[in-house]
């Protein structure tokens, strides 16, 4: 459904700007048609209600296509970009959250977060290239650290980054199929599209005392234990909930 909006999206501000060029001259010239169509499709994916990022996709669909194509690049390199971006952002159509890499502040919270716990056994849902679960695995050596991850890429970036690292490993389960009753601590930096469900899963799975933080998104329905804002770049901030 995500995809197909998009896919709306696009259409929809392409054929408005072929109209506005029929009646108004100063739409055939190609930067002005270009950035009239990434606007009005901006617009429609506003309307929809289309996650944030997928604006900014939106934005600069139609112009980097030009740009690429004036370009005359060889065939291969596009299939190729396709590949990459594909084994990057591999739920991203699905509504997952793209590539995000967390700050070292981020890190540092959980990290602290996880002494006060005296946690034993901890796992990052979405962990991209490992930029949370890694520097956790380096400091906290007691702590069992799990990195779980879809998309290929970055699933493999973080298990090439933590491959000497005893108490780290990379893996890419369905979170909404895996068992999560064994870990302390689960942190997750994913989309308020699936929090609701997995919000629900982790009430249901998780023992009676460990903690649950979701970094930017809240749990709908479910009362915080504490909220902790960070003083990153992004202003990130931690929803914390005890089962």
């Amino acid at each position: 459904m995500t995809l197909l909006r998009a896919f709306f999206c696009q259409i929809f501000g392409l054929l408005l700007t072929f109209g506005l060029a029929y009646w108004l001259p100063i739409f055939h010239h190609p930067i002005v048609f270009l950035f009239t169509q990434s606007g009005l499709a901006v617009g429609n994916a506003f309307l929809l209600r289309q996650p944030s990022w997928w604006l900014l996709i939106h934005l600069l669909f139609l112009p980097s296509v030009f740009v690429f194509f004036t370009l005359a690049l060889p065939s291969w390199f596009y299939l190729m970009a396709v590949v990459i971006l594909t084994l990057i952002f591999w739920g991203t159509v699905r509504g997952d959250v793209p590539l995000f890499l967390s700050s070292s502040e981020v890190a540092e919270a959980v990290a602290v977060l996880l002494k006060k716990e005296n946690a034993q056994t901890f796992v990052d849902l979405g962990a991209g290239v490992g930029s949370v679960a890694i520097p956790i695995a380096k400091q906290l050596l007691a702590v069992q650290v799990e990195a779980c991850e879809r998309a290929p890429l970055p699933w493999v970036i973080s298990a090439f980054r933590g491959r000497n690292l005893s108490n780290f490993t990379a893996s890419r389960r369905n979170f909404f199929t895996a068992d999560f009753s064994k870990y302390d601590v689960i942190f997750a930096f994913l989309s308020p599209r699936v929090m609701p469900e997995i919000s629900e899963k982790l009430k249901g799975e998780m023992r009676a005392g460990t903690l649950f933080i979701s970094s930017s998104f809240p749990s709908p329905n479910w009362q915080p234990e504490s909220i902790l804002h960070l003083n990153d770049r992004r202003k990130t901030v931690l929803f914390c909930y005890r089962i």
